[in-house]
């Protein structure tokens, strides 16, 4: 599948353009700096799956990144994430998304898009509505504006400043949306037109037979070039 393949897959996902696959059961551990909700896609609809905390503090952990949560939810190929930071000191995204009888999907991986929505969400702001988020992507979709993501750096006990995050695979590479040339898209911190939506298509059972594993190895090809 190639870059722009996957970018329209994102874009047309509500549209049910990706759900031709058997639904996939998820267990995603996210966590972000500084907020994020996650969305799943069923039958063309967009649902709400959960979020992490409001508010700079951890219940549990001293920050709202520094542990992460663990979801359990069905999807039709398609997850999307909202996040957003608080403006101070640093952001990123990070998660492992582990499908029932397939792969594992790290943040990090090519197949994440992202869409800068230009609003701004704070701290004790709720998360987007599903209504919302809807109408985001459709407009996102119909001018073409997700892009490949960020890359930062793996999670592993040098990963600066949020250190290793129990329960999200090294593999993962914490993730945001690129920024003017020249600035770091991950410190310090910044408004850089949040809240972002990531998106990325989840390789369901069915799917990943019917791509064969000459599709996830062009993915691989597609990231080191």
């Amino acid at each position: 599948m190639s870059m722009n393949s996957k970018m329209v897959a994102c874009a047309l996902a509500l549209a049910g353009a990706v759900g031709m696959a058997q639904a996939a059961t998820v267990q995603a551990t996210v966590t972000a700096d500084n907020h994020y909700a996650l969305y799943s896609v069923n039958g063309g609809s967009i649902n709400f799956v959960g979020r992490n905390e409001v508010g700079p503090v951890g219940e549990p952990g001293t920050y709202n990144w520094s542990v992460a949560e663990t979801w359990n939810f069905q999807t039709d190929d398609v997850v999307y994430i909202a996040a957003w930071s608080d403006d101070f000191f640093a952001q990123g995204l990070l998660g492992e998304f582990n499908v029932a009888g397939g792969p594992s999907i790290f943040t990090g991986n090519p197949i994440w898009q992202v869409y800068r929505t230009g609003i701004d969400r704070d701290g004790t702001d709720p998360a987007p509505s599903t209504a919302e988020m809807t109408a985001q992507i459709a407009f996102a979709s119909s001018n073409n504006l997700f892009r490949p993501t960020s890359v930062g750096q793996l999670n592993t006990p040098a990963a600066t400043p949020w250190g290793q995050i129990g329960g999200i695979s090294n593999q993962a590479r914490w993730i945001w949306a690129d920024v003017p040339e020249g600035q770091d898209p991950f410190s310090p911190g910044q408004n850089w037109g949040e809240y972002l939506i990531f998106c990325a298509v989840i390789p369901t059972p069915g799917s990943v037979a019917l791509l064969g594993l000459g599709g996830l190895v062009a993915l691989r090809r597609e990231r080191r070039k």
